[in-house]
């Protein structure tokens, strides 16, 4: 055991490191309290705990600097005590800035030395006692640890066992930052995985979340440069774009339960409605039956190529990022408004559930970072009839565990669900395949699809005795498995059932950004009434709409059955007719060529707002009603 005696100094500075962010967390809950009202103690105590994987990492890098001085008592206990005493007032002015911002220090962190003076008299003025005590409690750690490590530590001499001693350092460090023994890295989003929001602040320590975003300063989104265009244009044309007739819609339905279904990867062109008709057979015939019931568009075109991209536009109602997800970037970081969260607001109870893990590119975590209380993946999933596809656990297995989470329920509920069967191409041992098309790996996706329908028919049909009042929302996440063109890479189905709203046909392209202001319309009423910052229209109120895309340096632009698709590299433009759902070139008339600078003022503008986590301006193109 002797020869282990080199990691004393490590584990030394690792405890007390620990301890400091554990005060510091609970520090943190006393400043916030107003933030935590209605909470248990015993809830918030178990918050703190539950985030020991951040604490640990933290502690950690800490314990691996400090060890780099271990060759002198003397310098290893002045390194070690600086350190300590810097984490605690790292951690203390996360608490500053989250009292500002809501949210914990990220990648502005960097930015912080350019205005330090800003900042330290801000502390100052504002946060007087917490700043005074943060520095005198720092001043007697420092002194304390001091004592403590020039006492207790031990020399690790510059020897020929060194190298070798501090290998076993960096690897007990590697353990503790990638989370120890999970299955993905550590990330500062997984925080949300305690189901709810405000338990995630105090799960997640900021000192983490800064050295995170430091260290992943290479993957922070840029905005993407696309031709620009003058102010005076880009403010005539987005007044243009919201300024066409709105009649408040007055028939909400009262309090139904909503049912948002973000259908894995169902692509338009594998369905008959949209233009499918490589077989006789339907993919997809409940879809098809409840569409004719529905309240529905032509189509709908997606918000991006991503699950957590569909989440964004339809709850978030605003444009990704182009080519890009705000999911697991600085981004994320910002606050948005939510339909999920107008709903809690409401007294809803709102939960996510996930076919798949809920750690896959970070969904189930970031569907919780705007607005759900609660979320589900796979793992929950214990009783199924099927085996796991490649990616989790198939459509009706997560239904039923939909159907068993919610009966729980004594208040009406929002949720989001994202099935797994149609993430790959397997359907269950036992079913028998269906020949819809010769193509092997196109039939095997189109029955993928067409069990995927079986089982929303089954859950539908479930529902719909359980819960009567019900708004279900069908629309797919993203498209997958597509080889056609730009266009055809965004065509998405949309319904809105409810027994009783009377269903209408609606002759335009829809985009995912119309959902939120859709569903506001039909269960409160008069959305803009709500709120005005939203970047979509509402299906129930307004009649003109536009769509949008960007794939590949290309920004398409959608008004009826026209398509103008930019490209953004060299400014240049072709026209096409999307009327039977296929885009079919045709010569620019000045109708169309209009269409380009509307689609350069709106996604200049969107993306703009985004980047400077102002979204909510937004309302400043759409009126000015009361919020």
């Amino acid at each position: 055991m002797t020869k282990l005696y080199f990691l004393k100094n490590y584990f030394l500075i690792f405890i007390v490191a620990y301890l400091v962010v554990l005060i510091s967390k609970f520090i943190f809950l006393f400043y916030l309290s107003d933030s935590f009202n209605g909470i248990p103690f015993s809830s918030l105590c178990y918050a703190i705990f539950w985030g020991y994987k951040f604490d640990f990492a933290t502690a950690s890098l800490i314990s691996l600097i400090g060890f780099l001085f271990a060759s002198n008592r003397n310098y290893f206990a002045i390194a070690s005590s600086f350190l300590l005493s810097f984490l605690f007032l790292s951690q203390s002015s996360d608490i500053m800035y989250f009292f500002e911002s809501s949210r914990h220090m990220g990648y502005e962190v960097s930015d912080a030395l350019t205005d330090a003076s800003g900042l330290a008299m801000t502390a100052a003025s504002q946060h007087t006692l917490l700043t005074i005590s943060s520095l005198i409690f720092s001043v007697i750690l420092f002194i304390l640890i001091y004592k403590l490590l020039v006492k207790k530590s031990l020399v690790i001499p510059f020897n020929k066992f060194y190298l070798p001693k501090l290998l076993v350092i960096l690897l007990f460090t590697l353990f503790f930052m990638r989370g120890m023994a999970q299955n993905i890295p550590l990330t500062p989003w997984q925080s949300s995985q305690i189901r709810d929001s405000k338990l995630a602040t105090l799960a997640l320590n900021g000192t983490y979340n800064a050295i995170f975003s430091l260290t992943n300063r290479d993957k922070k989104l840029k905005l993407l440069k696309i031709p620009t265009i003058d102010k005076d244009v880009m403010q005539s044309e987005m007044q243009k774009l919201y300024q066409n007739s709105y009649t408040p819609y007055n028939r909400p339905l009262h309090k139904p339960n909503v049912v948002i279904f973000f259908l894995e990867s169902w692509s338009g062109v594998n369905i008959k409605n949209y233009g499918f008709n490589k077989s006789s057979i339907s993919t997809t015939p409940f879809f098809d039956s409840i569409l004719a019931q529905s309240i529905r568009p032509k189509a709908m075109i997606a918000g991006g190529h991503r699950t957590t991209e569909g989440i964004f536009a339809t709850l978030c109602s605003f444009q990704n990022p182009l080519g890009k997800t705000v999911a697991k970037t600085q981004l994320q970081d910002f606050k948005y408004e939510s339909l999920i969260n107008i709903f809690n607001q409401a007294g809803y109870r709102s939960a996510f559930f996930q076919g798949s893990a809920k750690e896959t590119s970070g969904t189930g975590a970031f569907a919780q970072s705007i607005g759900f209380q609660e979320s589900y993946g796979k793992k929950d999933v214990i009783k199924r009839a099927y085996e796991q596809n490649n990616w989790g656990v198939h459509d009706s297995d997560l239904y039923n565990f939909t159907i068993d989470t919610i009966q729980t329920s004594n208040k009406p509920f929002i949720i989001g669900i994202n099935g797994a069967t149609t993430h790959d191409d397997k359907i269950p041992q036992g079913v028998e395949k269906i020949n819809f098309v010769a193509d092997k790996s196109l039939n095997n996706q189109l029955n993928a699809l067409h069990f995927s329908d079986m089982a929303l028919q089954k859950f539908v049909e479930i529902m719909k005795k359980k819960y009567p009042n019900t708004l279900f929302v069908f629309v797919a996440d993203h498209c997958g498995g597509v080889k056609g063109s730009n266009f055809e890479n965004y065509l998405i189905p949309f319904a809105l059932y409810h027994k009783d709203l009377k269903p209408f046909y609606s002759n335009n392209y829809l985009s995912q950004r119309d959902i939120a202001p859709t569903i506001l319309d039909a269960v409160f009423g008069d959305y803009k009434k709500i709120t005005t910052k939203f970047s979509g229209r509402s299906l129930l109120s307004e009649n003109d709409f536009f769509a949008d895309y960007y794939h590949n340096g290309f920004l398409g632009w959608i008004e009826k059955d026209n398509l103008l698709e930019i490209n953004t590299a060299t400014n240049k433009h072709k026209c096409y007719d999307i009327s039977t759902f296929t885009d079919r070139e045709i010569g620019c008339t000045n109708d169309i060529i209009n269409f380009k600078n509307r689609a350069l003022s709106f996604t200049n503008a969107s993306q703009k707002l985004l980047f400077d986590g102002k979204t909510k301006n937004f309302r400043q193109y759409k009126g000015k009603q009361s919020e």
